[in-house]
């Protein structure tokens, strides 16, 4: 996106999504029976007005059964966030992209992240992202790794949240420059970003990033510096980086360090 709106209030160890959603400030009690149908949970979601006169900004909760909870700031719609719709994983539908160019407010929810509890915070984030989709929101977007995510799609990796390849798909994205590829989001996790070099085609930098970022989630720890991995057929050295580009659209992204995997 051209303008840094969205991404703004994206932090280091805190999930955020961006909701565009076809209510206001009216669907607490749709989202806590949609949520409970879903996921078998009680899960409370509250909003309040900042005052009897206007809706915004409004201010409320997430609340799980366990006490843990989500915050909700709930925003002024966002235009051009319609631009997106057709770059999702699985693209929006013409119906979905209509609601989101005619969404009435933004729903901003964040969750913080302890990193010994990171995997548990991201699927309770993913329940509460299928959660809205499921009750009418037309997308989510995600300014951590600038990606906006379709409802086929959050519905489609919320099948199954224990597997760690889901829970890439949804936290985890990647972007090329100058002949390098590098992830955003495993700084959430706590974990530093990968990048490679796009030395066999933008496919195969991808898929040797995805598979290094579900084993960095999975061991919840970075790769040794030295390591020497085995990539399919070929063998890659984790080395410190940065050595590719600065990602200078999410100033979050490496704030925890950059890791480099290079041919051996």
């Amino acid at each position: 996106m051209s303008t840094p709106t969205p991404a703004d209030k994206a932090v280091p160890n805190s999930f955020v999504a961006l909701v565009p959603v076809p209510w206001n400030l009216d669907c607490s009690e749709l989202l806590y029976e949609t949520h409970g149908q879903r996921w078998l949970e009680h899960t409370r979601y509250e909003v309040e007005p900042a005052d009897d006169s206007r809706a915004y900004p409004a201010t409320g909760t997430i609340r799980f059964e366990d006490g843990k909870t989500a915050q909700i700031i709930v925003e002024e719609p966002i235009p051009n966030l319609v631009s997106l719709a057709a770059t999702s994983r699985i693209p929006c539908t013409p119906g979905e992209a209509m609601m989101l160019r005619d969404h009435v407010a933004i729903w901003r929810v964040s969750m913080q992240v302890e990193k010994a509890h990171a995997l548990e915070t991201a699927k309770r984030f993913a329940r509460i992202l299928n959660t809205f989709v499921e009750a009418g929101a037309p997308a989510v977007f995600l300014p951590f790794i600038l990606e906006l995510h379709s409802p086929a799609f959050l519905q489609s990796q919320s099948e199954n949240l224990d597997k760690i390849t889901n829970l890439v798909n949804l936290f985890v994205g990647a972007w090329d420059k100058d002949g390098w590829m590098m992830t955003r989001g495993l700084t959430v996790f706590g974990l530093p970003e990968l990048e490679t070099p796009v030395n066999e085609g933008l496919n195969a930098a991808y898929f040797r990033l995805m598979d290094c970022a579900s084993g960095m989630l999975n061991q919840q720890s970075r790769f040794a510096p030295g390591s020497r991995l085995q990539i399919g057929p070929k063998a890659y050295i984790v080395e410190f980086g940065p050595i590719g580009p600065r990602d200078e659209q999410v100033p979050i992204c490496g704030a925890f360090g950059v890791q480099s995997l290079t041919p051996a």
